[in-house]
């Protein structure tokens, strides 16, 4: 009777204990200096926003920000770390500065400020609009926190603005994948805290 039980249970846990399907942008090794890049698929984040290129039906719709998580690691000098880059459109032109202007909210209600590196923002043709890229170092207790607790939230901190990017369900889930996939890919997966 426990035979007959136990099959069907351990049919239905397999898939769980099968390694994630993971589709990576980037997972290179560069051939002068030894430095290995492995780099999750943007994924959309947030809602659909207007942009101000204008088409003959109105102006074009754009995503609120794209979101990439990846690794790098060299053998020459003391790289080894995670990064999470954001690329968000902005109306105005909106600088930042490098500090912990880039806060994660959890969905265990913790908020963490991640440290950012400083742009200017780039004139994007396509939307009429500045394109800031926000890229944000992930220490190693932060990432092990990125593989089990889904990110609802994202707040950028500007200079003279605050923006906040929610993540729907589907989103939250498959930024948990990509950080897991990318831990998987350099060796830092499966977690166990």
């Amino acid at each position: 009777m426990m035979r007959k039980l136990l099959l069907p249970l351990l049919l239905l846990s397999l898939p769980l204990l099968l390694p994630a399907q993971c589709k990576f942008a980037a997972d290179e090794i560069d051939p002068f200096d030894s430095t290995r890049l492995v780099m999750s698929r943007p994924l959309s984040i947030g809602n659909y926003i207007p942009s101000r290129f204008e088409t003959a039906k109105g102006p074009k719709i754009i995503d609120e920000a794209k979101v990439v998580f990846s690794h790098s690691e060299s053998d020459q000098d003391s790289i080894n770390s995670f990064f999470l880059t954001i690329v968000a459109p902005e109306y105005e032109y909106q600088p930042i500065e490098s500090g912990k202007n880039v806060l994660l909210a959890f969905a265990d209600s913790t908020v963490i400020a991640l440290q950012n590196f400083p742009d200017r923002g780039t004139f994007n043709t396509d939307t009429n609009m500045r394109m800031y890229q926000h890229t944000c170092i992930v220490p190693l207790d932060i990432f092990y926190r990125m593989t089990y607790s889904e990110v609802i939230m994202i707040r950028i901190r500007y200079d003279n603005k605050k923006r906040t990017i929610p993540l729907s369900k589907a989103q939250q889930n498959a930024l948990k994948l990509a950080v897991q996939c990318v831990g998987e890919a350099v060796g830092f997966m499966p977690n166990k805290p």
